[in-house]
């Protein structure tokens, strides 16, 4: 990666490794809304509303008080 960017020290790569926290948000945000999208398969009622809504049977199994 250095030699391919000309960079005359390997630590200046390290600067592509550490994505911007917007742009992190940005991509979990559009992942959920393909996924939540037409054709995405499985009964609307089962997806979460929102990226961040779970079911509660899903975090009731998650938090071992119940199961799948």
């Amino acid at each position: 990666m250095q030699w391919v960017l000309g960079h005359a020290h390997l630590s200046t790569t390290e600067i592509y490794m550490t994505p911007l926290t917007d742009d992190v948000i940005a991509a979990v945000l559009a992942h959920h809304a393909r996924r939540a999208g037409p054709g995405a398969g499985g009964p609307a009622d089962q997806r979460p509303t929102s990226p961040l809504s779970y079911r509660p049977e899903t975090l009731n199994v998650l938090f071992g008080e119940g199961t799948a």
